[in-house]
């Protein structure tokens, strides 16, 4: 029993996580975002001749022992990938919204180079998280939350899809799936000596 106990803990261990927090700057005040568990989702959609879009929520949140915990108001960012057939390449768009830049459009020839675009947020600023409140940077029960929405939309026939948007008053061959929200420690209790986290 024992060994199987292990073998489950072992096989558990080196599944690859659904979300994936880490630091983008060796100052600790950026932290970049994968979602690798979305992957064979946005893989399926695309094979369909589909569009497949994720729209990213993160918020920074402060842990409270007397109350429930304190989050700003969720920072969204959008990631929508098709393939293109004028170009023969996959068309990739994210928005961050709420920042100064405008929204990125890029080509790229290969599926896999698209997907796996579509499933980064890349250099998110903490101070962006943080909106109003800087002083949730520096506490030590400060958290990073992050949840996905993921649609696949559209028909692999252009004239199909505009044949059923017409009839179904646009409600048909959408895909959505929301995911529970994910949190992240700033400062993990095994370093908070160094007050850094990997």
């Amino acid at each position: 029993m024992r060994g199987l106990l292990l073998f489950l803990i072992g096989a558990l261990g080196v599944a690859e996580p659904f979300m994936v927090v880490q630091w983008a700057s060796p100052e600790h005040k950026s932290v970049s975002i994968a979602v690798p568990g979305l992957q064979g989702n946005v893989d399926e959609c695309l094979a369909e001749g589909r569009q497949a879009r994720i729209r990213l929520e993160i918020r920074l949140c402060r842990k409270r022992s007397a109350w429930l915990d304190h989050c700003e108001y969720a920072r969204s960012e959008l990631h929508t990938v098709e393939f293109d057939g004028i170009t023969e390449s996959y068309r990739v768009v994210s928005d961050r919204f709420g920042d100064v830049s405008e929204a990125t459009a890029v080509g790229l020839p290969v599926r896999e180079d698209a997907v796996n675009q579509v499933l980064r947020s890349e250099s998110l600023p903490l101070k962006f998280l943080a909106r109003e409140t800087p002083d949730l940077l520096a506490d030590r029960g400060a958290y990073i939350s992050v949840r996905t929405i993921f649609r696949c939309k559209g028909a692999s026939s252009r004239t199909f899809a505009h044949l059923s948007l017409f009839l179904s008053l646009g409600l048909v061959n959408t895909v959505e799936s929301t995911s529970d929200w994910s949190d992240f420690p700033l400062f993990p209790e095994a370093e908070d000596s160094s007050g850094a986290s990997e």
